[in-house]
């Protein structure tokens, strides 16, 4: 039965019609059969209680669509938007706060909003055009129920070539608020920051991790695709020597205040080899171990940072959080037909109601070092 306040037509949520056990065991089926050469090393999901599968979403991204009175905002199937106001995986402050959004925007296709952004306490309203169109509707009664609900800046962003990729570096104006918030973990972010949506899960993730790598004031950890600083900060705390890779400059800024004892490089993970083969060279010459943590995008790790870590890098484990079997998988073969096994898998439930399952392989170095090899 679907659960009231979903749209029929809405295919966002795969599973929503699945109990429990039927949703993780399917999840850990796939899983399986995406990594079908490490099977048994494949543990069982970790989730949330039944109950707690609704209403954990506090954070979206979503189409705005001008109906001919007004704002709609929800999801694109084939050529048609399919309006989701009550959607019951959101949050119910979620849903309270793009309500007071809709009915407040002007009701005019000039405004040219094309996404709504939500990302815990910051919103962005995503104008598709260069020109600024004004906050003369943003009334104190509006900002009041926006504070009311946990909302603490209101953006624009002026993006006239936006669409699978919605920010650009430029275009950008603080409406109302403050720039900054504090996620769940004490970190500072920003409007356009990552961030998982069920912290319970994540910081299991980041424990294992932790107990996995196992750094001290003895080891060094390269932490790649780093965000604003959850993982890294672990790693200052056991006393490690720490280094940062993150693309999105506000990520870095945030980085750099959230983790200062680190070292936090902006750029393509790619781009970086140069330094990570140097910061890697340099530790382990004064007898330091080095670890390994990955977050990457649903792309998996970049070729050149492959062969880094098998010919250069050479970590001594490696703690990998993958939103991608398909790509996981093909890293993991790589990475264990060049001298790595990989010890565990552990999935965890970060987006239930759907079909997406999110991974932590942990793999340890077996050889001391790689010849040159062919890819």
């Amino acid at each position: 039965m679907i659960p009231q306040g979903c749209n029929p037509e809405c295919r966002g949520c795969s599973h929503r019609e699945w109990p429990l056990e039927k949703s993780i065991g399917q999840k850990c089926e796939f899983l399986k059969k995406k990594l079908l050469n490490w099977a048994d090393t494949v543990e069982p999901v970790r989730s949330v209680s039944d109950e707690r599968r609704w209403g954990y979403r506090s954070k979206t991204t979503l189409t705005a669509n001008y109906s001919g009175t007004g704002w709609e905002l929800g999801m694109w199937r084939r050529d048609t938007i399919i309006p989701i106001p009550n959607c019951p995986v959101h949050h119910q402050g979620l849903n309270e706060i793009l309500k007071i959004l809709v009915n407040s925007i002007p009701a005019t296709p000039v405004f040219g909003l094309k996404y709504v952004v939500v990302s815990g306490a910051q919103v962005v309203l995503v104008i598709k055009s260069k020109k600024d169109p004004g906050d003369d509707w943003l009334s104190p009664s509006v900002t009041g129920e926006l504070k009311g609900l946990k909302v603490e800046g209101l953006w624009y962003h002026m993006n006239p070539s936006t669409g699978r990729r919605i920010f650009e570096k430029t275009g950008w104006r603080l409406v109302w608020g403050k720039p900054r918030s504090v996620d769940y973990n004490g970190l500072l972010y920003g409007p356009a920051a990552f961030q998982q949506l069920i912290p319970e899960l994540y910081n299991q993730s980041l424990d294992e991790a932790e107990c996995f790598l196992q750094p001290d004031s003895n080891s060094t950890v390269i932490d790649l695709y780093c965000g604003t600083g959850n993982s890294m900060r672990r790693w200052v705390k056991c006393g490690a020597t720490v280094l940062g890779v993150e693309l999105g400059g506000e990520a870095v800024e945030c980085a750099k205040i959230n983790v200062p004892e680190a070292l936090v490089l902006r750029g393509a993970c790619r781009q970086r080899v140069p330094q990570l083969t140097e910061w890697s060279n340099v530790s382990k010459n004064s007898g330091r171990k080095v670890l390994l943590y990955v977050n990457p995008p649903r792309t998996g790790l970049e070729s050149e940072v492959l062969d880094w870590i098998v010919n250069e890098g050479l970590p001594l484990r490696m703690a990998y959080l993958s939103c991608s079997p398909g790509t996981l998988s093909k890293d993991i073969d790589f990475l264990c037909r060049n001298g790595y096994r990989l010890q565990r898998c552990i999935p965890f439930d970060f987006f239930p109601q759907t079909h997406h399952v999110e991974t932590l392989a942990l793999l340890q170095r077996t050889s001391v070092g790689m010849p040159k090899h062919q890819r």
